[in-house]
């Protein structure tokens, strides 16, 4: 497959059925968003990409001011006390469409009031009306410049942020906060909401409303490897997490029908794999290769005569011991189950800092495991966006 047609099937930025306006993105109101609740903005990247993006006022901000709002004066003001007032969230949405996409005004209008939180919602560079083709490194500048934005520029609080990644969102959401985490930046929280652990394991899984688009292809001689070797845009979120220094909070819904709910099963054994006993290095008598334990660990190729299954059992066994100890499972019934844990301490800004992660995995909700109100309340709590 080559590059160009990667790019538009990772992104699928060309593919939007949001249905734009005439107006286009410059007035929020013409997408269902209140009057003067959302201030249309030009951001600008370090490489001179232009980036546009939509400032959505928290619903206590939102109340206090004229109703609706005068927006001829200043709004980076306006923006700067809305900052000061309550927490923001910095959106990162997934492939496809824009943010003016209905399914994530739904999120914005949900979040604003549910949690009282601000929403800072970027459209990529390719995105939109931004500027630019979406690539890796392109698309993490984006993301950086809106968290730039939000602290330079408006004087938000680090720690009162939580960037929020969706779908490919999260992947993107992963490279920002492993940078931030390298540089000991001390962040509110993550929350990766239908996530993906890397584009190699997604590859032949992948599917728009149901239909795999690479999963075909996958039956084809050699085409596997042929894509795994010829990838351009190779996000990895597996490989970032030893550098996210913050609290995580991932949810995916088990009929998530574009991205296997398994996919954030993997992202959080991760997380959690540096607190279990040490790994068992089992060896064949004819390679010194290790073998690497973990709760999804294929050893069904192994020959039985090369494995000393007796002390295999009894590693895993120890494993399942200290991971019923270290991590606490709560069902709700008819909703879903949450998995957490809280890990040690991490220096962040010249200090220590415990954070927790968690997993939550809900019956429904679909692709769109964000405009549930439990996820969104379990999201709001452990951040503590609610009371």
């Amino acid at each position: 497959m080559t590059p160009w047609a990667q790019t538009h099937v990772v992104y699928a930025h060309r593919f939007d059925i949001s249905g734009a306006t005439p107006s286009g993105f410059i007035h929020p109101e013409d997408y269902g968003l209140a009057p003067g609740k959302t201030i249309n903005l030009r951001l600008r990247a370090p490489d001179g990409t232009s980036l546009g993006a939509w400032f959505i006022f928290s619903e206590p901000v939102y109340r206090s001011q004229l109703s609706p709002p005068e927006f001829q004066g200043d709004n980076k003001l306006l923006i700067q006390r809305a900052v000061s007032e309550s927490p923001t969230l910095l959106f990162l949405h997934g492939n496809s469409g824009t943010r003016a996409l209905p399914s994530r005004i739904a999120i914005y209008t949900s979040l604003t009031s549910r949690l009282s939180v601000n929403v800072l919602a970027l459209d990529y560079r390719g995105f939109g009306d931004s500027e630019g083709q979406p690539t890796v490194p392109g698309v993490a500048m984006d993301a950086r410049t809106a968290w730039d934005w939000l602290t330079v520029e408006m004087g938000a609080k680090r720690e009162d942020i939580v960037i929020v990644g969706h779908s490919l969102g999260t992947a993107i959401a992963g490279l920002l906060s492993a940078q931030l985490g390298t540089e000991g930046v001390n962040v509110k929280g993550v929350a990766l909401l239908a996530p993906f652990s890397s584009i190699k394991l997604l590859m032949d899984q992948y599917a728009i409303l149901g239909v795999p688009l690479l999963k075909p292809l996958a039956k084809l001689p050699f085409v596997p490897r042929l894509l795994a070797e010829t990838i351009a845009h190779n996000f990895d979120t597996l490989s970032q997490i030893p550098n996210i220094a913050a609290p995580v909070f991932i949810a995916h819904g088990l009929d998530d029908f574009d991205i296997p709910h398994t996919h954030a099963d993997i992202l959080f054994n991760a997380f959690l794999e540096p607190y279990l006993p040490s790994s068992l290095d089992v060896f064949t008598h004819s390679t010194s290769t290790a073998l690497v334990l973990s709760d999804t660990t294929n050893l069904t190729k192994l020959d039985d005569s090369h494995v000393d299954w007796e002390t295999l059992t009894a590693a895993q066994a120890t494993r399942a011991v200290h991971r019923e100890r270290i991590v606490k499972r709560t069902e709700v019934p008819h909703f879903g189950v949450l998995h957490e844990f809280e890990a040690p301490k991490m220096a962040v800004n010249d200090g220590l800092m415990s954070r927790r992660i968690a997993l939550l995995k809900t019956q429904y909700g679909g692709h769109h495991v964000g405009r549930m109100e439990g996820v969104q309340d379990v999201f709001g709590r452990m951040f503590g966006l609610i009371p």
